[in-house]
């Protein structure tokens, strides 16, 4: 009976063994799995800033040239894209919204394709399309 219980302490040994193994192996991997979020994250937030950058960069050379984002007032405003307006918070000018013209500009015409008057004589069944 003394061998038999040896060999069950000997088995449950090994098996406290190996579950302790397998833990280290997990905390190591979420640690390496932590390391490589953080760089991930890293470079995540080097390039949106490098792209804030380039946006205000673009932004002030519109301002100079004159064509840069008016508000009602036609007066340049200050570029922010949403997210990073600071003070302004939400009420701060999309980077996706329409410049308006200069106010001195006259406003261009629409133009496309106008509708053609149906000739009476087109009995071809395709009505006014222009092919």
């Amino acid at each position: 009976m003394s061998d038999e219980m040896a060999g069950m302490k000997a088995g449950l040994d090994g098996l406290v063994r190996e579950q302790a193994e397998r833990r280290s192996l997990r905390e190591q991997q979420g640690e390496e799995i932590k390391a490589k979020s953080q760089e991930y994250m890293t470079k995540q937030v080097q390039a949106a800033e490098r792209y804030v950058q380039h946006v205000r960069e673009m932004a002030n050379r519109k301002t100079k040239s004159g064509w840069g984002v008016r508000d009602d007032s036609g007066g340049p405003q200050s570029f922010e894209p949403e997210g990073f307006a600071g003070e302004q918070g939400a009420g701060a000018a999309s980077p996706f919204a329409p410049t308006p013209a200069p106010p001195s500009a006259p406003a261009e015409p629409r133009r496309g394709r106008r509708h053609r008057a149906a000739d009476p004589d087109d009995d071809d069944g395709f009505g006014n399309n222009p092919w």
